[in-house]
């Protein structure tokens, strides 16, 4: 990346594995208006938190708007390259949305669980914070079946704590804060301490406050192992950057809800939580240039729970790689209350589940039972309470 032009040079760059790309680092991004209260990642044995990458200038993720639709009307959208259709049940803001067809979610507080399945002397063994290249190792054959996955990181924003987890957004670099500008609209601003309600930059990491992201404001959350040379792989000179999570088999958990903001407008009301190749808000997330960004290549974003157009009370889940998968498919908006989510990627049955966990009898404990994990890759017969994404072998 030249920031004297605005150029990038990159070369190709091969993977293997059945959940690769996002076997590599990733980060967890949080898009107004979402209020989360836990985040935890776990590992049997060992543990990784997400974030992945390489450079990216990550499609606006708000620029998703649909065309307004009647009530009735069939809703048909491209979502990299499929197209998906549904039954437009939403009639604006203050509108009540027919749910007949809805399928059940809950609500908010956040919590994310990562994880890969390894041996270890104890279920709560935490991995050295310097020294290895990857400060989270993967087994790549192991499923965690005999495991006891142990929690690595964990937020609670009600309790004002944190553990594991760094909160950043983009203003490297302007009024004087930690991070760089260099290279102009062509790279974007780098990564940036997040201030403790995620509007500006901060001077150092700052715990992420127990209130409501507002509309337009993001925040990528990395892991607290500092990238040290060249260990995370190019990164902004100058810029601030930390490791994801990486792993072929890692879960992440949390406790979210996704209230109406009543605002309308560009990107107003379209809260999302979602997962990035680390690489992409490393290097360059919402530059001009998109050869500075990997994320054109297919080098992964996983939506998790994506609202589409402003208001709306479907949470959509899309791959975006290659190749990319989505479906007409959508969890209920959890507008009031919050509800309690698993994120598992599952490299033993090559698959990728996002669940919808018992708010009551789900907690966030510093280990996991391998059966209760992989209790979480089976159906059940509940509709609109899990989404599995099988990915091929490469």
């Amino acid at each position: 990346m030249d920031a004297n032009t605005g150029q990038c040079t990159s070369e190709k760059q091969s993977y293997t594995g059945s959940l690769a790309p996002l076997s590599e680092e990733v980060s967890h991004e949080v898009y107004y208006p979402d209020s989360g209260s836990q985040v935890k990642r776990d590992n049997p044995a060992h543990a990784h938190a997400h974030r992945h990458g390489q450079q990216h200038v990550h499609h606006p993720k708000r620029n998703h708007a649909l065309a307004e639709r009647a009530v009735g009307d069939m809703v048909v959208a491209t979502i990299d390259g499929q197209v998906v259709s549904w039954v437009n049940n939403y009639g604006g803001p203050g509108a009540s949305p027919n749910t007949a067809d809805a399928q059940p979610i809950a609500q908010t507080t956040l919590a994310t669980s990562l994880g890969t399945p390894s041996q270890a002397p104890s279920p709560t063994t935490t991995p050295a914070s310097s020294g290895p290249v990857n400060p989270f190792p993967q087994d790549e054959g192991s499923d965690g079946g005999s495991e006891r996955w142990a929690r690595q990181a964990y937020f609670n924003a009600e309790a004002g704590s944190s553990n594991g987890f760094t909160f950043l957004n983009h203003f490297g670099g302007t009024k004087g804060m930690p991070g760089t500008a260099d290279g102009g609209p062509a790279f974007g601003a780098s990564l940036s301490y997040a201030s403790s309600d995620g509007k500006s930059a901060a001077a150092s990491a700052q715990t992420l406050g127990n209130k409501m992201i507002e509309d337009d404001v993001e925040i990528i959350v990395l892991s607290d192992k500092p990238c040290e040379g060249s260990s995370c792989g190019y990164t902004r000179p100058g810029g601030v950057a930390y490791h994801g999570f990486a792993g072929n088999s890692k879960l992440f958990m949390m406790e979210f809800s996704m209230p109406r903001s009543g605002k309308t407008g560009f990107n107003a009301d379209m809260p999302a939580i979602w997962l990035l190749n680390a690489q992409i808000p490393l290097t360059s997330q919402y530059g001009t240039n998109p050869k500075c960004s990997c994320w054109t290549s297919g080098c992964g974003e996983f939506d998790l729970f994506e609202i589409l157009d402003t208001g709306n009370f479907r949470c959509k889940s899309t791959l975006h790689m290659a190749p990319a998968g989505g479906s007409s498919d959508y969890f209920r908006r959890p507008e009031k209350s919050t509800i309690k989510a698993a994120v598992l990627f599952h490299g033993a049955n090559q698959a990728a589940h996002i669940r919808i966990l018992d708010n009551n009898n789900q907690n966030f404990d510093e280990s996991l039972e391998a059966d209760v994990v992989q209790a979480m890759t089976k159906e059940n017969g509940n509709s609109g309470r899990s989404s599995v994404f099988r990915l091929a072998s490469r």
